[in-house]
C-alpha cells in the first residue's frame, strides 16, 4: 500500500527534474512563476518522500511549542476540565452529566500502523466551552463549538494517565484497565537478541491483540455497550 504513495511521488519528482533540466539547458523563458512551478514540481514530492521514508527531525524549540499546544486534563469534585490551547478555549464536563465512560484501544493499519487509545465520555447534557480572553484571529473567526454529547480524551492529552484515578475518586468506580496497553503486543511469538560489537539489539515478533476494542469503565444506569451507543447515536 505504501508503494502506491511513494511511486507517484517519485514519478512526479522525476518529471519535475526533467523539466527543470530542459528549462535550464534549453534556455526556456518561463518567467518567475514558471521557475517556481517547475521547482515545486521537482522538489516538493522529494520532500514528502523524505518525510515518509526517514521522518522529519523536530528541534527542541519545536518540541516545546508542540507540548505547549497539547490538550491538558484536570479534575476536581465539580467535574473534568480539558484545556485546549490550540483552539484558545477550555471544555468543562460536570460529573453529574456523565452517563457512561468507555475505554477504547484498537489498531488501524494502512500505510502506517497507528494505535487509537483513549476514554470516551457520554454525557446527558452538553459540555461547557469557555473561550480564552486572548484568542488567535483564526480561532475568533471559527469560534463555533462542537455539537454533541460525546467527548473523546485520547492518550495524547496531558494528564490522560490520571483518568482511572479520577473516575475512582469522583465517581466511586474502580477502573482496572491499563490505559497504556499496546494492542499491537498481544502475544509474544519470538524474541531474538543480537550483539554487534558493544551494541545489543533485541528483535521481538508479536501477534496483535484481537480482543475487545472497547470496554465500559463506568455506566450510571448499568447499560450495556449496545444500549449506550443506541442512546447516544
Amino acid at each position: 500500500m505504501r508503494a502506491f504513495i511513494i511511486l507517484p511521488l517519485a514519478v512526479f519528482s522525476i518529471i519535475g527534474f526533467v523539466l527543470l533540466f530542459f528549462a535550464i539547458t534549453q534556455g526556456w523563458e518561463v518567467g518567475v512563476a514558471g521557475w517556481i512551478t517547475i521547482s515545486l514540481f521537482a522538489f516538493f514530492p522529494l520532500l514528502i518522500l523524505y518525510g515518509i521514508l526517514f521522518g522529519f527531525s523536530v528541534s527542541a524549540r519545536q518540541q516545546t511549542r508542540i507540548e505547549e499546544r497539547r490538550n491538558k486534563l484536570s479534575a476536581d469534585r465539580d467535574g473534568l476540565r480539558i484545556d485546549m490551547p490550540l483552539f484558545d478555549k477550555s471544555c468543562f464536563i460536570s460529573w453529574e452529566s456523565v452517563e457512561a465512560i468507555i475505554y477504547y484501544n484498537y489498531i488501524v493499519s494502512s500505510d502506517f500502523t497507528t494505535i487509537h487509545r483513549g476514554f470516551r465520555f457520554y454525557l446527558n447534557s452538553s459540555p461547557i466551552y469557555t473561550k480564552y480572553d486572548r484568542q488567535w484571529w483564526l480561532n475568533r473567526l471559527f469560534s463555533k463549538d462542537p455539537v454533541g454529547n460525546c467527548i473523546d480524551v485520547s492518550d495524547e492529552t496531558k494528564g490522560y494517565q490520571e483518568i482511572p484515578d479520577m473516575i475512582t475518586k469522583y465517581l466511586g468506580v474502580e477502573v482496572t484497565v491499563d490505559c497504556f496497553t499496546d494492542s499491537r503486543k498481544g502475544k509474544l511469538i519470538s524474541s531474538e537478541t543480537k550483539q554487534h560489537k558493544d551494541k545489543v539489539t533485541t528483535v521481538e515478533r508479536w501477534k496483535p491483540d484481537n480482543g475487545d476494542r472497547e470496554s465500559i469503565v463506568y455506566s450510571r444506569s448499568s447499560q450495556s455497550m449496545e444500549e449506550i451507543k443506541r442512546v447516544f447515536v
